[in-house]
């Protein structure tokens, strides 16, 4: 998948090999060292299966190949490892965090009552490759198209988690907007609790990414896509093709700005520039390595082209805070909702 920020990286490993004296400096201090990466979502998920790929592959492209340490800190949609990074972890390099999409980015657009972040602050190191927002639908639920959830005859029940999160607020604004007879229950975990859900029949869909669901349910056909954010599921319409409404279509629009940016790994606001920019680096070259690639599209993630630190750090200052005041007002509502 293409890069949606708009900025194509091309990480030439052949650039990296000779870092400079402020690196080597650096690399040596590296030199046995334990770096711990936290994922903002329990074990199990696609956020927490993504941050161990990285944790695997990334300390091989920092110089010193310091030992990285995979972690978790889940709540609150990523929002609890925001406040640790951004409050409590020591700018030194050795902590970084793997929060998640759409509560860790959108809850300090809204001024959410627990958010103690500000995002336009923190060290953004680079990200994946923006990921695809899929609906996904029991088998068993007989839902095969988005005409069959509209025309449902029974109330339709989508595994939601967190209040701030897309997975819960999207499928209801398409009921709201689009009259499709989804109830959406929250309070699930993480995703995987959410998964989990559908699986055992508590729920009919869930809303996530291709990533977040394990190998088998998708050869075995146990759930089916729907719609979809970008065009990356052959056959699968887009979601903001069959919506009309404009209030709706910017909600939509908001909710996946998550999505575009990518999976981020972030540092605490003022680490130094030298560490920033060897951690950096390493994370591009990193993913344009073919061991890494690989082993990606192996667990089902999007690889595409990544996103660089200057880059997700110029997408969140100049796009994120440039959504339309009523738009955020009326996602704020949703995130109120008990």
């Amino acid at each position: 998948m293409r890069s949606l920020i708009g900025v194509v990286v091309v990480a030439v490993a052949a650039a990296m090999v000779q870092p400079a004296s402020g690196e080597d400096r650096h690399g040596d201090g590296y030199r046995g060292k334990s770096i711990a990466l936290y994922a903002g979502q329990p074990p199990g998920g696609g956020i927490d299966s993504e941050m161990r790929l990285v944790a695997q592959f990334y300390g091989k492209s920092i110089p010193g190949r310091p030992n990285i340490v995979p972690r978790n800190m889940p709540g609150a949609g990523g929002l609890i490892l925001g406040n640790h990074l951004y409050n409590v972890a020591r700018p030194d390099g050795l902590t970084l965090g793997m929060p998640g999409r759409s509560g860790f980015v959108l809850a300090p657009i809204i001024s959410a009552a627990d958010t103690k972040y500000d995002l336009r602050k923190f060290t953004w190191i680079g990200s994946s490759a923006s990921s695809n927002f899929v609906l996904w639908m029991r088998r068993q639920s007989k839902i095969r198209s988005f005409d069959d959830l509209k025309n449902a005859k029974r109330e339709i029940i989508i595994a939601g988690s967190g209040s701030t999160t897309s997975n819960s607020i999207i499928p209801e604004v398409l009921a709201k907007y689009e009259g499709v007879p989804i109830k959406v229950v929250r309070g699930y975990p993480g995703i995987a609790d959410a998964v989990l859900a559908v699986e055992r029949g508590e729920a009919d869909g869930v809303m996530c990414q291709r990533a977040s669901l394990r190998p088998d349910m998708l050869t075995s056909g146990a759930v089916v896509p729907i719609l979809q954010f970008d065009d990356v599921q052959p056959g699968v319409p887009l979601m903001l093709d069959l919506v009309t409404n404009p209030r709706e279509k910017a909600l939509l629009q908001l909710l996946s700005a998550p999505q575009k940016l990518g999976l981020a790994v972030v540092a605490p606001p003022g680490l130094p520039a030298e560490l920033t920019s060897i951690l950096r680096k390493a994370y591009l070259e990193m993913v344009a390595t073919s061991e890494y690639r690989d082993e990606a599209t192996k667990r089902g993630f999007d690889v595409g082209t990544p996103n660089d630190g200057e880059a997700v750090t110029d997408y969140v200052t100049n796009t994120l805070s440039k959504f339309p005041a009523e738009t955020i007002a009326e996602y704020r509502t949703y995130v109120e909702r008990r």
